[in-house]
């Protein structure tokens, strides 16, 4: 039988031979990009990686490490439990239609033809989480003994999630249930380091624990792949392929549409209710139904109560404003998808009638009393008394930009620059939203 080696090769003698001008000028092509990018990115990667290693960046200095350190740790677990959840979105080992068709359907050894995708995984994850752990470390004033620890730490940790996710994969699991124990002792862990003061950790115990396991993970997750079925394999295509467009095309929301025409046709069915009240009534209360229904938005909104209280602990009392604004931005954008919604759909407007206005200020309701809740519940941690008012005006400021912002118009003139072609109107459209939360935090800081 012939081998996976041998049909790469026969089928890039055969684009050669059916293409040999074509094939060849994109073959160089792709060399050339490649190098371009590795001399440009790996230059700006080795450069920055020298700089946390030697020097640490300029910055707030931690005045309390056993707090950053669990902090780090909480994080990490939480992490990792959202980030199971996210993977196997996408498969993580994804088969498209060609490879699907033409190779996956063949005798062929399955381990081999998915092997490379796999270790391609393995080794970019790898460098990620390697390179979050020496920024974290930066960040955290560590020596030099310290950086390489957390360095692997985070290396390890991420070879290992994507090798769990194979696994998981592979039985079939959706993997809820892991993800949600990893996110409750990561948010367990977190708590308990902003409001008690732990001891230091020891660090070659922790490395141990989670350099040493993964490494038996990736080596299990390498021996299933020949038991992936093309179920499996083609199940997060749909996700990738909308991913890439909406990078390309700067517009998430090609990507969060399938992601939650996902999420309801997991959950099936939910009881049905008839609304009552009339009109704006009827709305709001239609909002408020679909915000219950959201449970991941109030895990989100609640488990985001302790940052405020973590930066109280770990940085100057002056940004820990700034931080309760970020963060009570994040808690409160899930609550504005019914406004979302009604913007974003002028066929649904105007079957619901009334002004644009009213439809609009009936679908902050929800969001403007969860950015309230959370300012109040974060409040004794800022201890400014303005942050009651800027804070919930800047979220929900913030959420009514986004969802009113119109489709992305890339029919704008383009200014020729040393970096290429450059819209000036397109970066306007992209900052709509942030540079309104750019000038509250900076009225916060001055105030």
């Amino acid at each position: 039988m012939t081998t996976v080696r041998v049909i790469r090769a026969e089928i890039r003698a055969a684009r050669l031979r059916s293409r040999p001008v074509q094939a060849r000028r994109e073959r160089n092509d792709k060399i050339y990009m490649v190098l371009l990018g590795l001399l440009i990115y790996g230059g700006i990667l080795v450069q920055a990686v020298r700089r946390m290693i030697t020097a640490p960046p300029v910055g707030p200095v931690v005045t309390n490490l056993p707090v950053a350190q669990w902090l780090f740790v909480g994080c990490a677990v939480l992490g990792l439990g959202l980030l199971i959840r996210a993977l196997l979105m996408f498969g993580p080992v994804v088969a498209g239609g060609p490879f699907q068709f033409w190779l996956l359907s063949t005798p062929l050894n399955r381990r081999s033809l998915l092997g490379r995708r796999f270790w391609w995984m393995v080794v970019i994850a790898t460098i990620v989480g390697g390179l979050l752990g020496l920024a974290s470390s930066a960040l955290l004033r560590a020596d030099l003994a310290g950086r390489l620890l957390s360095t692997s730490v985070g290396a390890g940790l991420a070879a290992g999630l994507v090798a769990v996710c194979v696994l998981l994969q592979e039985s079939g699991k959706d993997g809820n249930r892991l993800s949600t124990v990893l996110t409750v002792v990561g948010v367990l862990t977190a708590g308990s380091a902003v409001f008690v003061t732990p001891p230091a950790i020891d660090l070659p115990i922790m490395v141990a624990a989670v350099v040493i396991p993964p490494i038996f993970a990736v080596v299990r997750a390498y021996q299933v792949l020949g038991r992936l079925d093309r179920a499996a394999l083609a199940g997060g295509a749909d996700m990738l392929t909308a991913t890439r467009v909406a990078v390309s095309w700067f517009d998430i929301g090609l990507f969060t549409g399938i992601a939650a025409a996902r999420k309801w046709r997991r959950i099936g069915r939910v009881a049905s209710r008839p609304l009552r009240g009339i009109r704006y009534v009827a709305m709001l209360s239609a909002d408020i139904r679909r915000a219950f229904r959201n449970r991941a938005a109030f895990y989100v909104w609640a488990g985001l109560l302790l940052t405020p209280y973590a930066a109280d602990r770990l940085i100057p009392e002056v940004f820990v404003a700034t931080v309760q604004l970020l963060m009570c931005t994040i808690a409160v954008m899930p609550f504005a998808a019914g406004l979302r919604t009604i913007c974003r759909s002028a066929p649904l407007r105007r079957s619901l009638g009334g002004s644009d206005a009213w439809l609009h200020l009936t679908h902050l309701v929800v969001p403007s009393a969860m950015a309230v809740a959370w300012t109040l519940l974060t409040s004794p941690a800022t201890g400014f008394a303005l942050a009651l008012v800027i804070v919930p005006i800047g979220a929900v400021g913030f959420a009514y930009r986004r969802a009113t912002q119109p489709s992305f118009d890339y029919s704008g003139a383009a200014v020729d620059t040393p970096f290429g072609m450059v819209q000036p109107d397109f970066f306007r459209q992209l900052i709509r939203g942030p540079l309104l939360l750019l000038f509250v935090a900076a009225v916060q800081l001055y105030l």
